[in-house]
This record gives structure tokens, C-alpha cells and sequence, in this order.
């Protein structure tokens, strides 16, 4: 089913939302960060009192006389006060229209040209519009080849409309863990993006990816404005530069396929993407989280859960299947012997941790929980936990609430109770060398103090 096609039900509970901006917002806005990528606006509550999010939306900014049309997703709102919204805005695209009374000529059918004067008539900032005319105005805009495009471009960011498969969703999962474990909200966007030319990283999927990104001088959409929502990319050598500095990660450093940097304070999380094969022949997706400040290193590796509904007693449960390639990996997860002395204090000291995830999700969120590796060798070993056809039942049920949430995980990675000793890093090169002898996926963040050098000492093989 095309996008188009599935519009007019989407519309029946979101139905498409025109905001009116002010003379000069325009400019104002192209000379932030993020220009037309991602924005907020705040207003009094009753300004959004008409919309229900997320959706589609056209914007309309003044600009002297005239005005230009944008077509985007009004992803959010948020009350920042007593009297105060803040609505969040991405991903605007240029449309080819001039006014609204053009946008008036170009609907079919006097009623809807009628509505349409009607709704304009309404003081509110953000006009929430009724399904019918909605459709009416996205099919007569899409007439014009280049409207559609941008209107295929901005729908492609409404959640529901965002079709990744399995893998590419958990690498985007794994990103927005590091970012959210760093302490930044999981909509934060980088400071830099690296991707080199031709990368299948997910890192492009990153919204707001144009954010910050080095790019080159040129106007790619022909209107006069630079990089409008283009992410520009560099060389691969310029990415095997930057990670040439880490102890241990020439392991990986032909497979690197994007690099972005986040900040807060006085300190950087740095996101590395890598892979040894297109996205489709993934057979999943590894984590490394390396937090420097507090000296912990945490790695999480990622295993899709099926239902199964037992027939005789028509329970139902969640099913992991282990494979002869889960065997290897889990027999690979091994610390070496520790000759130096401990000075600092965790939780657990092991290293690798298991998140499971709900296969069946609407491909922005999914159910999911984590377990330590002792953990799952203990569910493992369990005769109770033996499911059909050789799976292992290790599901929320089956657990019994006795699990990692994914708030709990984070919480723990940045307080350094869980993962590495500090003196441990040699614990990097197996976790590393692992993930790039496998055909896997790999999300390397590493967290460090702004201007500090990294200590470990990583042998040579």
C-alpha cells in the first residue's frame, strides 16, 4: 500500500494541520542550527487546542507581501508552563504554492473550497483541519510532481508512516539508548554527522541529521539556500582518521560506515556505526557503551522475541530461539584474568547484557527488556524455561518482572554501577573483535571528558 493510499485513515484520527507563522520567522529560522530540520515553537495552550499529533502539516510563512509553503510533521507537544505549549516541528519541504487563495483554486469541489475559507477565518496559530479536507488538499497538491515529492519526504518522518526493517530499527534503538544513557533526550541530535559517501548507516535515518553535519558549498534544491535538509557527506578517510585514535579499533576501522558527536557540558559522546555487509544480511546489532568518566564499559546485544500461544493450555508467551551463531558469540563473551588491583565498585562487573525485543511493534516502539548474561545462562539452564521446537520461553511472564527496563539500564550505565572495573578495558578488545569477525551490526559510543585522552592499553594481536 502506497503512501498516498494509506493517508485518508491516518487522517481519520490525525487529521492535517496548517500553521500560520509570522512575518521574518522565516529568516530568522534558516540562521539556527537546524534551520527547517527540526524546530519548537511555544505558544499558550489554547494556540494547539485545535491539533491532534503527530501529523502532517503545511506551513505558511510571511515573508514581506508574499509567502512560501512548507509541507512537515508536527511531531509533538509538550506543556512548558502554566499557560504554555511547546510543539515540535521537522523535516520541512518547499512546496510549490503561493497563497492560500491558490491553494483554494487548486481543490475540487466548491465545499471544500468553502471549508477551507472557513477554517482560515480561525486566530489560532495551528489549525487542525477534518479528514475529508485534509485528503481534498494533499491530492490536489500532489498533482504537481514536486509536491508530492516533498510530501512522500515529510510523511516519511510521521511515525506510523516509517518503514526500516528489523535491523535497521535496532541499530536506530542502540543509537538512541547511547544518546539517552549519555543523558540527552533520545530526540537530541548531533552536534557533527560524518557518514561517508554511499554509507548504509543508520545514522542517516538519524532525524534531524542535517543538524550540525560539515557539508560542502553548494545549493542542492536550486532555491538559494544551502543544504535545506541534505545531509552532506565526507570521505570514508576522514572517518578511518577519527577512529584510527582509539586503542583497539583498527578491529573494526575498514567497517566504519558513520560517526556522530553529541555534547553536553563538558563532555562529548562519540557514536560510531560500522558493519561488515548490507543492512539486509545483518543478523542483528551490538552496543558498546564506553563511559570514560566514570570508567565502565557495558555492551548490549540485541535478540528478537516471537509469540507463541501453548495450545494445550492457550497461555500465551514470548519465544527466543538460540542458534549454533548464539552459541559462539555467548562462548566468546569471556573477561580475562585480572592481575591488577580493583579500585573502584560495581554492581556486576560483567560487561555484556541482552535486550529482547517484541518482533511485533509498530516500527517506532517496541516492548522490550534486558537480562545480564548470568543471567540469561541461568534462564538457559532452567528446565521451565524450555519452549517448542528447541526455544526458550523468556518472556515478561515467564520472568516474573525479574528484569532490567530500559530506564533501569540506563540509570545504572551512567552512574557506573554496572559494567567494566576501570583498570578492565582490555575487556574492549574481545567485546570488539567479536562483533567484527561476525556478520553484525555495531554501535560504538564512547563517552569522555571534553579534551581528555582515553588511557587504555590495548596489545597488538
Amino acid at each position: 500500500m502506497s503512501l498516498f493510499e494509506k493517508l485518508p485513515n491516518w487522517f481519520e484520527s490525525r487529521p492535517l494541520v496548517i500553521l500560520r507563522f509570522n512575518d521574518g520567522f522565516e529568516a530568522k529560522l534558516r540562521g539556527t542550527t537546524s534551520g527547517m530540520d527540526r524546530f519548537t515553537v511555544v505558544k499558550n495552550h489554547g494556540a494547539f487546542s485545535d491539533v491532534k499529533l503527530p501529523s502532517l502539516c503545511i506551513a505558511a510563512m510571511l515573508e514581506g507581501p508574499t509567502s512560501k509553503f512548507y509541507v512537515g510533521v508536527v511531531k509533538s507537544k509538550t506543556a512548558v508552563g502554566t499557560f504554555d505549549s511547546r510543539v515540535t516541528i521537522v523535516k520541512l519541504k518547499k512546496l510549490e504554492l503561493h497563497s492560500f487563495d491558490d491553494l483554494q483554486q487548486r481543490l475540487d469541489g466548491k465545499i471544500f473550497k468553502t471549508l477551507l475559507a472557513e477554517k482560515l477565518t480561525s486566530s489560532f496559530f495551528a489549525i487542525g483541519l477534518s479528514p475529508k479536507l485534509s485528503i481534498a488538499i494533499i491530492e490536489a497538491l500532489a498533482k504537481n510532481p514536486e509536491n508530492k515529492s516533498a510530501i512522500e519526504v515529510a510523511a516519511a518522518h510521521v511515525p506510523k508512516f516509517r518503514q526500516i526493517n528489523g535491523a535497521v530499527w535496532e541499530q536506530l534503538d542502540a543509537i538512541k539508548m547511547a544518546i539517552a544513557a549519555f543523558g540527552l533526550s533520545k530526540s537530541d541530535f548531533p552536534k557533527e554527522l560524518d557518514v561517508p559517501v554511499g554509507s548504509d548507516s543508520t545514522l542517516n535515518h538519524f532525524d534531524n541529521s542535517h543538524a550540525g553535519s560539515k557539508h560542502n558549498d553548494e545549493d542542492d534544491d536550486g532555491d538559494g539556500n544551502e543544504g535545506n535538509g541534505t545531509v552532506h557527506v565526507l570521505e570514508d578517510n576522514v572517518i578511518a582518521k577519527d577512529a584510527s585514535v582509539i586503542p583497539g579499533f583498527e578491529l573494526i576501522e575498514k567497517h566504519l560506515t558513520g560517526k556522530a558527536i553529541f555534547s553536553a557540558q563538558s563532555e562529548r559522546l562519540e557514536v560510531f556505526t560500522a558493519n561488515k555487509g548490507p543492512l539486509e544480511e545483518m543478523l542483528g546489532v551490538d552496543l558498546i557503551y564506553i563511559n570514560e568518566v566514570a570508567g565502565n564499559t557495558v555492551m548490549v546485544q540485541y535478540k528478537m522475541l516471537t509469540a507463541h500461544t501453548d495450545p494445550a493450555t492457550a497461555k500465551s508467551d514470548w519465544i527466543f530461539r538460540p542458534d549454533s551463531q548464539f552459541e559462539l558469540e555467548v562462548a566468546r563473551m569471556r573477561l580475562p584474568t585480572l592481575d591488577e588491583t580493583i579500585d573502584d565498585y560495581r554492581l556486576l562487573r560483567s560487561p555484556f547484557l541482552f535486550k529482547f525485543v517484541k518482533r511485533k511493534g509498530d516500527g517506532e516502539s517496541h516492548a522490550s527488556f534486558i537480562v545480564p548474561l548470568n543471567h540469561l545462562n541461568h534462564i538457559l539452564d532452567s528446565p521451565n524455561a524450555k519452549g517448542p521446537r528447541g526455544g526458550i520461553r523468556i518472556g515478561f511472564e515467564s520472568l516474573g518482572g525479574i528484569y532490567l527496563r530500559e530506564a533501569d539500564l540506563i540509570g545504572l550505565i551512567r552512574s557506573g554501577y554496572i559494567g567494566t572495573h576501570r583498570v578492565e578495558t582490555e575487556a574492549l578488545k574481545p567485546i570488539i573483535q567479536a562483533v567484527s569477525e561476525g556478520k553484525r551490526a555495531l554501535v560504538l559510543a564512547w563517552q569522555k571528558q571534553v579534551n581528555a585522552k582515553f588511557s587504555a592499553n590495548i596489545d597488538e594481536d
